[in-house]
């Protein structure tokens, strides 16, 4: 196990962060058509090098900025590298919500080590670089290596908010709320979401054309591809830990009932 304690804690059990039969089930039928059956132009039997790739696209799906994992995650991970696609054959999906849990637990590390940065004194009459584009950068070697980097992220934020002519206090509030945010979204993905992550790695690692969709995602993505949708004739936005309505269309359910307003 790859969570300190090696149990399943009860957040994660009330986010379903465990493989269930039914996902087994699932990536086993994906298997046989993707890479045992002829119904793939280019089928990849289970092995190392595809395994390899799963492994990649995966970790860059859930840290492609390199902000979270350290080397010596990586380096923990090593033992599923050349078997998650044999994984996938067997029906045996514990090892990337293994990996997803220590991603969490990350997340909840750094988040909480950059809200404490907020309220310090920055230095910016020194000559430092922050890179954007973190894509081919190595991975920290280490937590100390990732404090400097986040001290950089930060310094880099409050810059440039304070170049926005945003006060002091006012750039840590703003910066708190952002941070604690990132943690907030990450704690929203449930056991659905880390299947539909890792399906959709092996997915393109057989091909760059070629996805993973859950049922939700296949409905957002008709949805897209439709440009139509039958709802209550409102527009919703998220604020905070809350969905609010932003507008009502006229003529719409939701405008009809008079039970809903701007605002909600």
């Amino acid at each position: 196990a790859l969570t300190p304690t090696g149990k399943a804690t009860a957040r994660d059990a009330a986010q379903g962060l465990s493989p269930t039969a039914q996902q087994g089930r699932e990536a086993w039928i994906v298997n046989r058509l993707l890479s045992d059956g002829r119904f793939f132009y280019r089928p990849q039997p289970a092995g190392p090098a595809l395994s390899q790739q799963i492994f990649k696209h995966y970790l860059d799906s859930l840290d492609g900025g390199k902000l979270f994992f350290t080397q010596a995650d990586i380096d923990r991970f090593a033992p599923y590298r050349d078997t998650l696609s044999d994984a996938i054959k067997t029906q045996n999906l514990k090892p990337a919500f293994d990996i997803f849990k220590v991603y969490l637990q990350r997340i909840d590390q750094r988040v909480a080590y950059a809200r404490q940065l907020v309220h310090h004194d920055f230095d910016f009459g020194s000559k430092e670089t922050w890179a954007y584009d973190r894509k081919d950068a190595p991975w920290a070697a280490d937590d100390k290596a990732l404090d400097e980097l986040w001290r950089k992220y930060v310094k880099n934020d409050v810059l440039r908010l304070k170049l926005a002519g945003k006060k002091p206090a006012e750039i840590r509030a703003t910066l708190d709320k952002r941070y604690a945010q990132i943690a907030s979204r990450a704690h929203l993905m449930n056991g659905e979401d880390v299947f539909q992550t890792f399906m959709d790695s092996y997915a393109l690692s057989l091909d760059p054309h070629t996805d993973y969709m859950d049922p939700r995602t296949t409905a957002n993505f008709n949805i897209s591809m439709s440009l139509s949708l039958e709802g209550i004739g409102a527009v919703l936005q998220k604020q905070d830990d809350y969905v609010a309505i932003r507008t009502l269309m006229p003529g719409g359910p939701a405008a009809a009932s008079g039970k809903l307003k701007v605002g909600d």
